[in-house]
């Protein structure tokens, strides 16, 4: 079990990591296009489409952390008028359907990923579009599974299994 969490931490950790190295590459990045296109009139050809994908990728991992918080987007305004029994029926069917929904979102991102594998299309600076697009599976995927383990924790605390 201490392997166990201690792999959690070490993912969470990296993906924070990766977060923060991205939001500040994408930073510079976007700050250097705008110093040489206002002052030089010219700029890296291939940051625009780069930038794209770090904005896919900046959204997915996002997305991932808050999941793995249970701090994501919620619509709690019919949570504020309920009873506080009603509001954790309300958490589980969410995270039910969330994790349900993100799990068909990861399976039908993957075959697009597929797809773009087998088309070999590429990108910015020649790089195969399935590499760029492989976040998607991958964040859905951890998506619904945080969900699911939200839904079972909700889920064991209701009970009294907890």
């Amino acid at each position: 079990m201490k392997r166990l969490l201690w792999l959690l931490r070490l993912g969470a950790s990296l993906e924070d990591a990766l977060l923060t190295a991205l939001l500040a590459l994408m930073i510079l990045l976007a700050c250097a296009q705008i110093l040489l296109r206002n002052l030089f009139n010219t700029g890296l050809v291939w940051a625009d489409g780069l930038l794209q994908v770090a904005v896919l990728w900046i959204g997915m991992l996002g997305a991932m952390a808050a999941a793995r918080e249970d701090n994501h987007i919620s619509m709690d305004v019919v949570a504020r008028f309920v009873p506080p029994r009603w509001r954790m029926l309300l958490k589980l069917l969410s995270n039910a359907v969330a994790a349900l929904v993100c799990a068909v979102l990861a399976w039908q991102s993957l075959l697009l990923v597929l797809a773009e594998r087998s088309a070999g299309s590429t990108g910015a600076l020649r790089i195969p579009v399935w590499i760029f697009q492989s976040i998607l599976p991958l964040g859905f995927g951890v998506i619904a599974w945080r969900c699911g383990m939200n839904f079972w924790r909700a889920l064991r605390h209701e009970t009294g299994d907890a």
